[in-house]
């Protein structure tokens, strides 16, 4: 389980916006925990969100909630072209492996909307 605090952290660090020892900035971790909840909503409203808003985060979606959150506000920071490939190569992945850990019977058609 992670909290909210923690999957901002990790997106901030996914993003290079946080450094081991720092802390996020007051207005980045704003920003980061409105894309959070951006994402959560959109989850919620697909049925793949079995957790509360504020409520820990199951440990196996948290790889695939936090690329979700990174993809939802990577525009609103300078990453790196390398980075930013990185980073958006794990987003189709994670729609599918969410859709997986919720509905291991789901047969993905790649053609997922919404997020």
């Amino acid at each position: 389980m992670a909290t909210v605090s923690a999957l901002v952290d990790r997106a901030a660090n996914d993003l290079g916006l946080l450094r081991l020892g720092q802390t996020l900035q007051p207005q980045d971790s704003t920003r980061i925990t409105s894309a959070y909840n951006e994402v959560y909503a959109q989850l919620l409203e697909d049925g793949l969100a079995a957790w509360t808003s504020t409520g820990d985060i199951p440990a196996k979606m948290v790889p695939y909630v936090t690329a979700l959150v990174v993809d939802n506000c990577i525009n609103t920071y300078g990453v790196s072209d390398s980075r930013y490939k990185r980073l958006k190569v794990e987003v189709p992945m994670a729609k599918r492996e969410i859709r997986k850990l919720v509905a291991p019977d789901h047969v993905s058609t790649d053609n997922a909307t919404g997020f």
